[in-house]
């Protein structure tokens, strides 16, 4: 009977303790709706501009820095995102709001802005960068550093990779990571062409008259690069007249001449007969 009369006391004061929390809420509440109310808070309004206005907490200078040298976004792209006024009470902005309105922006990668008091906010842009040039159907598109489409019209630097077909984006990352194993094959390279999303075709020296390298399927791209590399450093074979080299046999490179599309010279074999 004792614990009974114990928990039937706690929960009488639990409760008196609910009623007088609901009863001072409905009192604010009341008197912030009252005339009373509304006074008070245009009272602590002045106050806090007035404060303000003594302390010079306004936005008053805007920094806009970028990672790169080269950027994309324009100075007035951000202003434009970043919404404020000059004056603008520095208290009231909201950094994280403004921060996802600059990353929306098409070029964009990472955005951080730093508020400074009293009056000063620093944007620091970090940009994607483009790393290729895609071709599909009849049109081109860059392609940041995670192999995806940047929405824009903006003129792209001459010497990026071209690559063409409907799958390509998905192989790229891949390919990249193997051509920059081998950098003495890779500073020729200027286009690639996805064949049935598992292999390339690289196009070296020129996209349009340049020597096609027929790869094998992706697993075995870097060991065929590697294998060209060697054949490049002991015959020079890029430097031959011939404009096809076939690589899709493990064993063997298969060069084709340039004046003959029917004959093929078949190169050394990894055991050095002919």
């Amino acid at each position: 009977m004792k614990l009974k009369a114990n928990i039937f006391k706690w929960s009488m004061h639990a409760r008196l303790k609910i009623l007088g929390g609901l009863i001072g809420v409905v009192c604010i509440l009341a008197f912030l709706s009252s005339d009373m109310g509304h006074a008070a808070i245009n009272w602590v309004k002045r106050v806090i501009f007035s404060v303000e206005e003594k302390a010079q907490l306004r936005v008053n200078q805007i920094n806009i820095l970028w990672a790169q040298e080269t950027h994309y976004t324009s100075r007035s792209d951000v202003e434009q995102a970043i919404g404020l006024a000059q004056g603008d009470s520095i208290f009231s902005v909201e950094l994280d709001v403004i921060r996802q309105r600059i990353e929306k922006l098409p070029w964009v990668r990472t955005c951080v802005i730093e508020r400074y008091l009293p009056n000063m906010l620093q944007v620091f842009i970090r940009e994607k960068v483009p790393i290729a040039i895609w071709q599909n159907n009849k049109k081109y598109h860059p392609l940041d550093e995670l192999a995806q489409m940047i929405p824009t019209s903006r003129k792209m630097p001459s010497d990026l990779l071209l690559v063409v077909g409907a799958q390509a984006p998905e192989g790229l990352l891949g390919l990249l990571q193997d051509l920059e194993k081998v950098p003495e094959i890779y500073q020729y390279v200027r286009a690639a062409v996805r064949i049935g999303n598992r292999r390339w075709n690289l196009k070296l020296f020129d996209v349009e008259k340049g020597i096609e390298i027929s790869l094998p399927e992706d697993e075995y791209v870097l060991s065929a690069l590697q294998r060209l590399a060697e054949a490049e450093q002991k015959e020079k074979i890029l430097r031959r007249k011939i404009r096809a080299i076939d690589m899709r046999q493990a064993d063997k490179i298969i060069l084709k001449p340039l004046n003959d599309t029917k004959k093929q010279i078949k190169g050394k074999r990894n055991d050095s007969k002919k």
